[in-house]
């Protein structure tokens, strides 16, 4: 037994326990999450003290790069959970250009509580079974005592002596039970640890095989570049940056003297694999066309890596100088070869691939042979989103990132034993881990990157963004307002959010009060990317809720869900001027394109044949402005409401490997506005070629857009992700 001491602060009708991460008031939980709730706890451990910005940062992110606006969101989160203003404070006061100071009367509770240690409760139980067996055996002084009693009587010393001899074999057993069941399992106990880069955000990350370095991806002033890390003293230097250049998959050789990286044209948005040292250097091109990191083979002779085209997915391999490439493998729509990786193998015998099982949008995790390319199911699991993977360094299972389905937000990791053995989850935070990052050393420590993505949802009167402020500002794992945000002609913002994990759509005033769900949904599903007609009367909106993703109308409040489209996936809807057409994306095998619905279901209409996404219909009815991809090079496109070819435009350069997310349309249909990632707003006015950025948010991350009704107020979500590079080792 021991005593574990528990702090809780008083203040006015609050209670702050830090250590079980509640804010309560008059006995009922205050919603305050993440790092707001870390910020309340410094402000009041240092209560009276002006806390600098500085000091904030250091305190509360220490080691991490984030915007300032950071601090200012998580003071109108701990404001909103107190019940105060800025302009009226009760307990925290700014100062102007310097930091915040709580002022409120605090008092301190420890409270001690008995707890049982779960190390000296696992000695106990290991001396219980110790004693329980030993306790089986006679002891000498009573087999001294009774020998002279069996003596005289040989079938009852017969039978004495076989029982001791099977108590004795009954131990024996006992205790190789006890030692076989203390043995640890693989990756059973798992150490975190983080590595902190100091200059940028950090999209890929490959740990060398001997544990010792990392080579990452960041951006830096919207430029990606590669570093080289050394873990054991946290240092970085730079070793390759170019223009127009994206660095998508990080492999290293076995040797751990070069790396395999995959590069990315950021205009065309065409793939190349090139090979360079670890210093940096000039690369060499090895192969076209890949997608994903590529795996080695143990021998250090070979490479393997994903390759889609035309509806089929291939894994294909290739000597390591570039020459000797075929194919081991190929997969046809619905049931290719999905996520951002494959993993050779510690036996060189196969490659771990998951695979997409069909309509039913399951995944499956396969062996494929490399002697003959046959297939062999891992496990019998069904996964619904298998983003990567990776063989543990004994090849004794895999490691997989793991979602709920393709649309989900939050995954895991899970590892599954090989041959055989049930799967075990071995991480449990409610962050995102980033898919396309997964690599394992030769020492079993897994390199990934975990997301902290938190968001807000801000509302600009006549579209200033200056005068922008906070209506929701999101709980942890909630993600408000990034999937999905739009103006109901009454004056109401509709957001979608998670509820547990279901995600659903909720409305709210434009100032954030009054928040009321409209939907709701099983876990795992989604409804997401709403709309409301101009008469009031529907929504109409993207929704898992059937299986895959289908366009869904419902009543205003909620109610009557009607499902409108069927057959493949079907997003992003789209409303006409009078509310009585959709126009979505419809993805059918593999390839999307905009079609158009009535309100009411029935026959749809395919409007353009090439790649084609977000779309966006203009005031008058007139137009439809989306992104399309050609040749794959991305353009801003219009067309007319029946789909004949008006114009495009040329996008300026995204410092994400994405398209712009969102498009809207002035209110007097001259202009489009839309996202590109990393780079806030560009206003692209129809009379001119070149579009021009909405100045003040150039370096924000806007998720969402939506112009009201009455075209006075623009909304959109803000996100910020805070990522770090996270190594995870199975202790023994």
């Amino acid at each position: 037994m021991a005593t574990q001491t528990r702090l809780i602060y008083e203040f006015d009708d609050f209670q702050l326990e830090p250590g079980e991460r509640k804010l309560m008031r008059r006995g009922e939980l205050v919603e305050l999450q993440g790092k707001a709730f870390d910020m309340l706890v410094v402000l009041i451990c240092n209560r009276g003290r002006l806390l600098t910005k500085d000091e904030l940062f250091q305190l509360v992110w220490p080691d991490q790069i984030v915007e300032e606006s950071n601090l200012t969101v998580k003071m109108s989160a701990i404001r909103r959970a107190l019940g105060e203003r800025a302009s009226s404070p009760r307990y925290i006061t700014t100062v102007s250009g310097h930091g915040y100071r709580f002022t409120g009367e605090v008092r301190q509770i420890a409270d001690e509580a008995t707890t049982i240690e779960r190390e000296s409760f696992a000695r106990v139980t290991v001396q219980q079974e110790d004693t329980e067996s030993t306790s089986l055996l006679p002891s000498i002084s009573q087999i001294t005592n009774t020998a002279r009693q069996v003596t005289a009587h040989p079938l009852i010393l017969g039978v004495i002596g076989g029982l001791v001899l099977m108590l004795a074999i009954g131990g024996i057993w006992l205790r190789r039970s006890a030692l076989h069941a203390s043995t640890p399992l693989p990756w059973a106990n798992v150490t975190m640890r983080r590595f902190t880069t100091r200059n940028g955000v950090p999209f890929r990350v490959a740990i060398s095989p001997d544990g010792k370095s990392l080579v990452y991806m960041q951006h830096i002033n919207d430029k990606p570049s590669l570093w080289l890390g050394q873990i054991e003293t946290n240092s970085s230097v730079p070793i390759a940056e170019q223009d127009d250049v994206g660095y998508l998959g990080i492999t290293f050789s076995r040797d751990g003297q070069s790396i395999y990286v995959l590069e990315l044209d950021r205009i065309t948005s065409a793939t190349k694999l090139v090979r360079m040292s670890i210093v940096g250097g000039v690369p060499t091109q090895l192969a076209a066309h890949v997608n994903g990191a590529v795996t080695i083979s143990p021998d250090d002779r070979q490479l393997a890596f994903l390759r889609s085209s035309g509806g089929q997915t291939s894994i294909v391999v290739i000597d390591t100088d570039g020459r000797n490439e075929h194919l081991l493998a190929q997969r046809q729509r619905p049931q290719n070869f999905s996520g951002s990786g494959i993993s050779w193998s510690p036996d060189g015998k196969n490659i771990a691939v998951a695979a997409s099982e069909g309509e039913n949008g399951r995944t499956e995790v396969l062996a494929i042979s490399l002697a003959d390319g046959s297939a062999q199911r891992i496990g019998k699991q069904d996964w619904g989103s298998v983003s990567n993977l990776a063989w543990d360094s004994d090849g004794h299972g895999l490691l997989l990132m793991v979602a709920s389905s393709s649309f989900a937000r939050r995954s895991e990791i899970w590892f599954v034993p090989f041959p055989g053995g049930e799967p075990r989850k071995i991480t449990r935070d409610l962050n995102q881990y980033y898919g396309p990052t997964m690599s394992m050393s030769a020492h079993n420590e897994l390199a990934v990157i975990n997301v902290e993505a938190e968001s807000e949802i801000r509302v600009a009167p006549e579209a200033d963004v200056s005068r922008a402020r906070v209506a929701l500002q999101s709980a942890a794992s909630r993600f408000e307002g990034i999937d999905g945000l739009a103006w109901a002609p009454d004056g109401h913002l509709l957001y979608a959010t998670y509820v547990d994990d279901a995600e659903t759509i909720w409305e709210m005033n434009r100032d954030g009060s009054n928040r009321r769900q409209l939907t709701s949904n099983s876990a795992d599903f989604v409804d997401r990317e709403m709309q409301v007609t101009w008469d009031n009367r529907f929504i109409v909106f993207q929704s898992s809720r059937s299986g895959n993703l289908q366009i869904w109308r419902a009543n205003r409040d909620g109610s009557n869900l009607k499902q409108l489209t069927s057959g493949g996936n079907n997003t992003q809807p789209s409303l006409s001027a009078d509310g009585k057409s959709i126009v979505y994306v419809a993805d059918r095998d593999g390839k999307a394109t905009l079609s158009r619905i009535s309100i009411d279901g029935g026959q749809p209409t395919q409007l353009t044949s090439n790649k084609s996404a977000v779309p966006h219909v203009s005031p008058d009815g007139k137009h439809i402005a989306f992104l399309e991809s050609s040749d794959s090079v991305p353009h801003l496109a219009l067309i007319s409401f029946d789909g004949a070819p008006e114009k495009n435009f040329a996008l300026p350069p995204s410092s994400l490997p994405t398209s712009p997310r969102r498009i809207c349309w002035t209110p007097d249909g001259k202009a489009i506005i839309y996202t590109n990632p990393g780079h806030g707003l560009w206003r692209q006015r129809l009379d001119t070629d070149k579009p021009e950025e909405v100045k003040g948010l150039e370096d924000v991350q806007i998720r969402q857009l939506a112009r009201s009704f009455d075209g006075k107020n623009l909304a959109y979500t803000h996100s910020i992700n805070i990522q770090e590079i996270i190594l995870l080792q199975s202790s023994k």
